[in-house]
């Protein structure tokens, strides 16, 4: 009876101030959520596309600047989009929220869900650097406790080097919508033929 009365002293918290807390009591309830930033671009367009092939998990979209990273708790399986040149120009890019968005979600624990991760970069201007900012993500993920799932080969990709790699292999899905995005769909398709089962392993 306490801890029930304890719930709905939470919830009216969280509805008073309009904001999400984390109740370490609670399992992840949904099956999975797709957070992306910027919007309007490329991350947008590929965000929208994965949801798209992801129909039957009923995924929910977020726009990471329009919620709190304490929503990820809902979820039992996340998908990161972002563009990925690296830390330095999320940093210098003002309209991009990812710098914020980190250093919040920092404070989070994610043990018992499964994070995969999308990085959209330019193997051509950025070819010593290819979606470094997808190997910052996943530093991050592992710290605070997630379990990073859907590798990619290098196989077919053309670079010089990459934070984003991990025992010869990308940490994610790599994306090059610049000077490749005739590749993109098939890229989303064949990457998700691969992750589907983990992700449904994890419900």
């Amino acid at each position: 009876m306490k801890q029930e009365q304890q719930r709905e002293h939470l919830q009216l918290k969280a509805d008073l101030i309009g904001n999400y807390l984390i109740d370490k009591m609670c399992d992840a309830y949904k099956q999975l959520g797709i957070f992306y930033a910027p919007s309007g671009g490329n991350v947008h367009k590929v965000a929208r596309l994965i949801k798209q092939k992801l129909i039957d998990f009923t995924p929910d979209l977020f726009l990471i600047s329009d919620v709190q990273p304490s929503i990820l708790l809902d979820y039992q399986n996340l998908i990161l989009v972002s563009s990925t040149l690296g830390r330095n120009t999320w940093e210098m890019e003002q309209r991009d929220p990812w710098p914020s968005f980190l250093s919040q979600l920092q404070r989070l624990q994610l043990q018992g869900r499964k994070v995969a991760i999308v990085g959209l970069g330019d193997h051509v201007s950025y070819a010593n650097n290819f979606v470094d900012g997808m190997g910052i993500l996943a530093d991050i993920v592992e710290k605070i406790g997630g379990e990073l799932v859907g590798e990619t080969s290098t196989i077919d990709y053309v670079f010089n080097d990459s934070r984003a790699l991990r025992d010869g292999k990308f940490v994610g899905l790599p994306l090059d919508e610049d000077y490749e995005s005739e590749r993109t769909e098939a890229r989303i398709e064949q990457w998700l033929s691969h992750l589907l089962p983990i992700l449904k392993g994890n419900l």
